[in-house]
C-alpha cells in the first residue's frame, strides 16, 4: 500500500513539474511572437494615420505658362478690376502663373508693404491670357506700339513715322515697349531746333541711352 501511495505521489510530482515547465518556459517562449504581432499592428496603424500628411506634402502648386492675348493688360495688386494697376503687359509676352483663383492668375510672390500689413501680389485676369503664343500681324504689332508711344510730342502729326521706327527699334532689340512707356513716347529735342528730331531713352536714363529719330527722313542715330 505504501509503495502504491509513493508511486501515485511520484506521478503527481512529475505531472506538476511538467505543468510548471509548460507555464514558465514554453509559454514565455511564445510571448515574443505575440509582441511582434502587436508591434507590427501598431506600425500599420501609425502608417495609416500618417498617410494623409504625406499626401498633403506631395501636393504642389500648379504653375503654368500663358501668353498675353490682348494688346495690353493691367497687372493689379489684388483680384478686383478696380485695384491699382502697377504695370502693364503687352500682347505676346510670356506670363508664368503661380496660382489661379476666381478667374485671376498670380504672377508674383506675396509681399508686404509695411510690417503688420496684408500680403499682396501681382494678379492678371486669366481671360486676357492664352495658352499658345499668339500670331501677331504687322497691324496688331503697330497697334500695340501706338499704345506705348501715344504720349509722344506731336504724335498726331508724326504717328506713322513714330510707329514705324519704334517698331523697327523693338525688332532690332535696341528698345522695348517698356522703354517707350517709361519715356512716355518720343520727346522733341531742343538740340536740333532746325530739324524735326525726337528722342527716347532705351535701356536707361543716361544721356548715352538716348536714341534720336529724324521723323522726316527716318534716320536713327545715337549720341
Amino acid at each position: 500500500m505504501k509503495k502504491l501511495l509513493m508511486i501515485i505521489l511520484l506521478l503527481l510530482g512529475v505531472a506538476c513539474a511538467a505543468g510548471g515547465y509548460y507555464l514558465f518556459i514554453y509559454k514565455n517562449d511564445e510571448v515574443p511572437d505575440a509582441s511582434i504581432e502587436e508591434v507590427a499592428e501598431l506600425e500599420i496603424v501609425e502608417s495609416e494615420v500618417q498617410q494623409p500628411i504625406l499626401d498633403l506634402e506631395a501636393e504642389k502648386p500648379r504653375i503654368k505658362e500663358y501668353y498675353v492675348a490682348e494688346p495690353r493688360i493691367g497687372v493689379r495688386e489684388s483680384r478686383v478690376q478696380e485695384a491699382f494697376v502697377e504695370r502693364e503687359l503687352f500682347r505676346g509676352e510670356k506670363v508664368v502663373v503661380l496660382e489661379e483663383k476666381d478667374g485671376w492668375g498670380r504672377i508674383s510672390s506675396y509681399f508686404v508693404y509695411q510690417e503688420g500689413g496684408d500680403e499682396v501680389a501681382e494678379w492678371v485676369q486669366l481671360s486676357e491670357l492664352q495658352e499658345q503664343p499668339p500670331e501677331i500681324s504687322k497691324e496688331e504689332r503697330y497697334e500695340t506700339v501706338k499704345l506705348s508711344i501715344q504720349g509722344s510730342d506731336d504724335f498726331l502729326l508724326y504717328q506713322e513715322s513714330f510707329t514705324k521706327h519704334s517698331d523697327r527699334l523693338i525688332e532690332q532689340k535696341t528698345c522695348d515697349l517698356l522703354d517707350f512707356e517709361e519715356s512716355s513716347g518720343w520727346m522733341r529735342s531742343i538740340n536740333y531746333p532746325d530739324r524735326q528730331i525726337y528722342f527716347v531713352y532705351c535701356g536707361g536714363l543716361r544721356p548715352a541711352d538716348k536714341v534720336y529719330l529724324d521723323v522726316l527722313s527716318g534716320d536713327i542715330f545715337f549720341p
